[in-house]
């Protein structure tokens, strides 16, 4: 173990003795809540920086303290055996905690509510089709394939038949069309029933019986002449067995003259809540609760890199987005999520958007904590998330503009945990954590005149942020680079007197600064924060 991770290990140590010793002490209880102009949050009248974690079992609130966090957001119904929110934000308190719990009128006044929050992720896109598609009675439906994806155009989506022995849909379009042949593709999965003998039905007349081949691919079927009709009834009369009395099919096609699809419906998406709906559960919480703020997380689909939306798909629905919410935070996991450390510098730039977007309301980032996402392929494959990842994407959204940060440590490979954070992240955590709060008031402080600049001797990606607080200036500073590379930097700042001392934080050394400039040596991912008296 190197002299750094003891001194982590020792940190944890003290930590967890404190929080034994103060008990359920905690934080003290909530007067009074608001935000400054420059998005900095005040608690009774001092700055507080909220340092969140995500929906967690009360049995985990001892280490969200442990690793220096402050507040817990989101409930579940019945976590933690609770009957409803209130009893939960109860355990919440009981653990030292502030909450950021979804609204519930008896939370109005609560000593530890620090903020409401809307459901999770307003605009994440969902699928939804204009298309009609009918199951007969005896058909047992499953939601997650719908039926209209029979007709979507995509041949390698399906939708279950269950029981596929005698299944019977009856699609509908909104005008008469005219085909000459169908096309069918079935899904011949192991185990599975598959459709057999079939028939198609025009308008509740017969135009074709089929015996289906149990292979995937599209199987052709002419028709004897033309049918004109605006419902198409499709039946199963027979399968060819399986373990299982239900199967699934993947597309049915109605093929013109001119060879054209007329049975395709190709869905659009949707926000699972659109911005009109957002806005009026807003107002609502406001009107029963106006000392509170409101938070708002939303997908990373705001930034054009995941393309989503259409340029104007995007900029209407996030500027509706962000009327309906007092605070808006985001979640980008580049390795977590995505398998793409590349990416890392997504979380800097997509602060920097929402910070925009936003104007005077505080913006928080989620930041990954570990790998053992569900969707990263297998958990030996999937890139590790480092004290060193984690410290640079923390920081570099503060740089650009970020007053709160949230965690996100819920892991579902090997095995399923919602703070599945290994040791030295959490150690990480709660080095990151204490010194955020240690330094809340100098972040959370005013912008100064002169501007801050930071230059790097060769093409690395760097940021900083100046503050002022108390007589001294603070510079913090990221090397947010995802290539991992070293440099030199520059920090500019007009003014500056020549043979000034810099203090580096938390790293017992000190810089001797020229005339306007002084320069550090940045390791990849490196953050440095500087202190100076405000008037050298």
């Amino acid at each position: 173990m190197n002299s750094r991770a003891r001194l982590s290990t020792i940190v944890l140590l003290l930590w967890t003795c404190a929080a034994a010793a103060r008990g359920a002490e905690g934080l003290p209880p909530i007067e009074k809540v608001e935000i400054r102009p420059n998005r900095a949050f005040e608690v009774n009248g001092r700055p507080f920086f909220p340092l969140m974690v995500w929906l967690q079992d009360a049995k985990n609130l001892p280490l969200v303290r442990e690793t220096g966090m402050n507040t817990v957001a989101g409930y579940y119904p019945g976590s933690s055996g609770t009957e409803n929110v209130g009893e939960y934000l109860t355990l919440v308190d009981e653990a030292g905690l502030y909450g950021v719990m979804p609204f519930d009128p008896q939370l109005k006044g609560r000593g530890n509510l620090l903020a409401y929050i809307h459901g999770d992720e307003p605009d994440l896109p969902r699928q939804v089709s204009d298309a009609e598609v009918v199951p007969a009675k005896n058909l047992r439906i499953n939601r997650s394939t719908p039926l209209w994806k029979i007709v979507d155009g995509v041949t390698h989506s399906w939708s279950v038949l269950d029981p596929m022995q005698g299944a019977s849909i009856t699609i509908k379009l909104n005008k008469p069309v005219t085909i000459e042949s169908l096309g069918v593709w079935v899904t011949a999965s192991k185990g599975l029933a598959v459709a057999k003998e079939v028939s198609f039905a025009g308008d509740g007349r017969e135009i074709l019986r089929a015996t289906l081949e149990a292979k995937r691919g599209e199987q052709k079927l002419p028709l004897a002449k033309p049918a004109t009709f605006q419902t198409l009834t499709f039946t199963v009369h027979s399968t060819y067995p399986g373990e299982q009395v239900w199967g699934s099919m993947g597309e049915i096609a109605g093929y013109d003259a001119a060879g054209k699809n007329v049975l395709c419906s190709p869905p659009r998406y949707e926000p699972r809540a659109t911005p009109e709906e957002t806005l009026a559960e807003y107002r609502k919480i406001k009107a029963a609760d106006p000392t509170r703020p409101v938070f708002m997380t939303l997908t990373g689909n705001f930034h054009p890199h995941f393309k989503k939306w259409s340029d104007a798909e995007r900029n209407r629905l996030y500027s509706a987005y962000v009327q309906a919410t007092d605070v808006v935070g985001y979640d980008i996991y580049p390795i977590y999520g995505w398998n793409k450390p590349e990416w890392l510098h997504l979380v800097h730039d997509a602060t920097e958007q929402l910070v925009d977007m936003a104007g005077s309301r505080p913006v928080y980032a989620w930041i990954e904590t570990s790998k053992g996402g569900q969707w990263t392929g297998p958990l030996e494959r999937q890139k590790e998330v480092t004290p060193a990842h984690i410290r640079a994407e923390v920081w570099m959204a503060i740089c650009r503009g970020a007053t709160a940060i949230g965690y996100f440590t819920h892991v579902w490979k090997p095995s399923y945990h919602q703070f599945g954070v290994p040791k030295e992240n959490r150690e990480a955590l709660l080095e990151i954590n204490e010194q955020i709060t240690r330094l809340a008031p100098a972040i959370l402080g005013q912008t100064p005149r002169r501007p801050v600049q930071i230059e790097a001797q060769e093409e690395v990606k760097l940021d900083a942020m100046a503050r002022e607080h108390e007589g001294k200036l603070y510079v913090f500073a990221v090397n947010y680079d995802e290539r991992l590379l070293p440099t030199t930097a520059t920090i500019k700042l007009p003014g500056l007197t020549a043979g000034t001392k810099v203090e580096v934080v938390d790293e017992s050394r000190a810089i001797t600064a020229a005339a306007g400039a002084f320069e550090d040596s940045f390791r990849s991912l490196a953050v440095h924060i500087y202190r100076i008296e405000a008037g050298k």
